[in-house]
């Protein structure tokens, strides 16, 4: 009989789905037989409140992320043991677990991590192994359950935080945060530009520079046209591709919508500007691209902020005026030595997470061989 994996994710932002993603491909592609169900934990609960959640979630991270910030850093220094947030999901969850029988359940949010620390709680029996991927470069609370198993995590710092707090250390993994396995990539494609930028605002096209920065960029291109290219992907954000391509077109930058070939992309450009997610984080850190991000206002994107500084793996601005600045260095040469230096430090922490081990340890686990 096939054996069954049931991974547990959400839709708050595209790491969580995109991480879970990630792990289904990669294990299907060594270990074929494996059956991988993925299911948002909310859809399986309280289907009804999917969107309001989601809406919530984007309006809060956008609008008020002081409210937003004061919910995280509560769950992040929390003991779990006395947050309730999982106690409207655990019942449903709970039923879908006994009624699939997994052999092994994955968790991408820190919810669903809990509404199957519940479930281990209820039923002392259950001896289905639990994993927990970590999906940003955290250490918070709100990740860590008596009843985990395994840990899969970003970054060997936050293996050592993890530690620190008194689990084991073999039951920890850095295997990064799990991306389509197309972004790791050893070289680029050749140019004739001096810089080939990408800007992306993750799959809901939301930047954190508005439309008139766009028109200066494109004026900015039309300047060193043969020196710097740089196209922006706006996701599914319509109204923004709207406008940028026939409302208030740009002249000298390519504009794309929702695109299928992000690894092609990225392939072809030498650096991002970007958001700093976990996800958009370790797909640079696999093709070894170094990152321009503005320093970010919720409070897990301002830890991996704080990561891109700590390893050197790219530029954290605070206003537009210090991107204008980087920009303008950036096609007199003045600072090709700060982006050879983040080459190296890109490389050197893609040696350090071993994504491609998944696979390896997930199948050890499902064998009960774990080393």
């Amino acid at each position: 009989m096939k054996k069954t994996i049931l991974i547990l994710t959400a839709p708050f932002g595209a790491g969580h789905t995109s991480a879970a993603k990630a792990i289904k491909d990669l294990v299907l592609a060594e270990y074929p037989e494996y059956r991988i169900k993925i299911r948002n934990f909310i859809s399986i609960s309280v289907p009804k409140m999917n969107k309001p959640m989601i809406s919530l979630y984007e309006n809060n991270t956008r609008y008020t992320p002081l409210i937003y910030n004061s919910y995280y850093y509560f769950r992040k220094n929390m003991d779990t043991k006395y947050d309730l947030a999982h106690m409207l999901y655990s019942p449903k969850i709970t039923e879908y677990i006994l009624k699939i029988k997994p052999d092994i359940i994955i968790s991408t949010f820190p919810v669903a991590c809990e509404c199957i620390n519940d479930f281990k709680i209820k039923h002392p029996d259950n001896t289905t192994p639990v994993i927990t991927v970590v999906t940003d470069v955290v250490n918070s609370k709100e990740w860590i359950h008596a009843n985990t198993d395994y840990y899969f995590v970003p970054s060997r710092e936050v293996k050592n935080r993890f530690m620190n707090k008194g689990i084991d250390p073999e039951r920890i993994k850095v295997t990064g945060v799990p991306v389509d396995n197309r972004f790791f990539m050893d070289r680029k494609t050749a140019s004739e530009y001096k810089y080939r930028i990408l800007v992306v605002g993750g799959g809901r096209g939301l930047f954190d520079v508005d439309e008139s920065f766009m028109k200066w960029l494109d004026s900015f291109v039309g300047d060193y046209s043969t020196d710097i290219k740089i196209t922006i992907v706006t996701g599914n954000n319509k109204k923004l591709y709207h406008y940028l391509t026939e409302k208030n077109p740009l002249s000298n930058i390519e504009v794309l919508g929702f695109v299928e070939n992000m690894p092609d992309l990225v392939e072809n450009c030498d650096l991002m500007i970007t958001k700093p997610g976990g996800a958009t984080l370790f797909e640079a850190i696999n093709s070894k691209t170094p990152v321009i991000v503005k320093y970010p206002k919720v409070g897990q994107e301002i830890e991996n902020a704080k990561f891109i500084i700590d390893n050197g793996l790219g530029l954290v601005y605070k206003t537009e005026k210090e991107l204008v600045g980087i920009m303008n260095d950036l096609v007199v040469g003045k600072i090709d030595s700060v982006f050879d230096y983040m080459e190296r430090n890109l490389t050197f922490v893609r040696h350090t997470i071993y994504q491609d081990l998944i696979p390896n340890y997930i199948n050890d686990i499902l064998e009960d061989d774990w080393a």
